[in-house]
């Protein structure tokens, strides 16, 4: 059995999105230079990711952000708890 993961997170001024293979990275996103970083080693059949793997990427980044505005808003006058 494998396990894979993806993470997305974001803030308002930047994001991460990385997938893994058994805690193994496998690819991680550069927003800033828009471009996906293999980091597969070169002893391994490396997974081959699609050319829109990028424009995915940044369609969870949108959605993050947007997660993250509704958020803060719908919080914004809640209390804080001690």
């Amino acid at each position: 059995i494998h396990t894979d993961m993806q993470m997305i997170g974001c803030s308002e001024t930047e994001g991460a999105f990385d997938n893994s293979l058994d805690e193994e990275d496998v690819f991680v996103v550069d927003f800033i230079a828009e471009r996906v970083v293999d980091k597969q080693p070169s002893f391994v059949d490396h997974v081959i990711l699609g050319k829109d793997t990028f424009q995915v990427a940044m369609g969870n980044l949108i959605a993050c952000r947007r997660n993250l505005n509704i958020t803060q808003k719908a919080l914004k006058d809640q209390p804080l708890e001690s």
